[in-house]
């Protein structure tokens, strides 16, 4: 279990993408994974961030339950939770580094085109929601990076902000609960795990609360470009981290 110095600096990156996913809906491994990972496993990280994840999805759903659409928000959901034993197995037994190069390349790809106002045809289809529900489950079970997928979906149909955060907290919670009872079938989630959840619970709570001084202050356009900007940054790190081995 993280203690002292390693608990203070990841407690601060947790309150930091708590932030971050409670203003935009998505985005919390993109800040907290480059910390966890000085200090636990790979694959405790990708456990222990997609609990809190789960958690935090909890919280913001009964904040925008509101806002949700369930007719929309199906199609990512069910594609999102078929992902989910995919990914469980990709984390427990494949290498992802091409996985990672792929999805970073294609999300900064259709975030810049989604930045110019171009339609992208195939995300008005009927099967772009579980297609892109599937993708993102199957990037956040396995490297704990598949937020962007989803927004690219969201940014795409043009939803409000509350709705955006209300269809991606449904996602979220049904892929992570999926995830954590595999990953614990599996063997991936031991007592230390637990505990390193646990401990992460009150920076959690704290960055949704500051996220909730903000969060309804944004329009609409700044909250467009927050969430390209968030894409943007997430498949180049991802790239960056990838390539220099880091």
């Amino acid at each position: 279990m993280l203690t002292g110095f390693e608990l203070s600096f990841g407690l601060l990156a947790i309150v930091a993408s708590s932030f971050v996913i409670g203003t935009v809906g998505f985005g919390f491994a993109l800040v907290a994974a480059p910390v966890l990972l000085l200090y636990l496993e790979p694959q405790q990280v990708v456990v222990v961030i997609n609990s809190l994840i789960g958690l935090m999805m909890v919280l913001v759903l009964v904040r925008t339950w509101r806002h949700l659409e369930i007719r929309l928000a199906m199609g990512l959901v069910l594609g999102g939770m078929a992902a989910t034993p995919i990914g469980v197995l990709g984390l427990n037994s494949a290498s992802p580094g091409v996985l990672r190069v792929t999805i970073a390349i294609v999300i900064i790809f259709l975030a810049l085109v989604s930045l110019k106002n171009v339609q992208l045809p195939f995300t008005r289809t009927r099967m772009a929601g579980p297609s892109f529900g599937f993708l993102t489950s199957l990037a956040t079970t396995t490297i704990a990076i598949g937020g962007p997928i989803a927004a690219i979906y969201a940014v795409s149909q043009e939803w409000k902000p509350e709705r955006v955060r209300a269809t991606l907290a449904l996602l979220f919670i049904a892929s992570d609960i999926t995830a954590f009872a595999l990953y614990s079938a599996t063997g991936l989630v031991s007592r230390d795990t637990l505990a390193n959840i646990g401990v992460m619970i009150p920076g959690m709570i704290t960055g949704f609360g500051l996220a909730g001084l903000v969060v309804n202050r944004i329009n609409d356009r700044i909250f467009r470009h927050a969430m390209i900007a968030v894409i943007v940054v997430a498949g180049s790190a991802t790239l960056v981290r990838e390539f220099s081995g880091v």
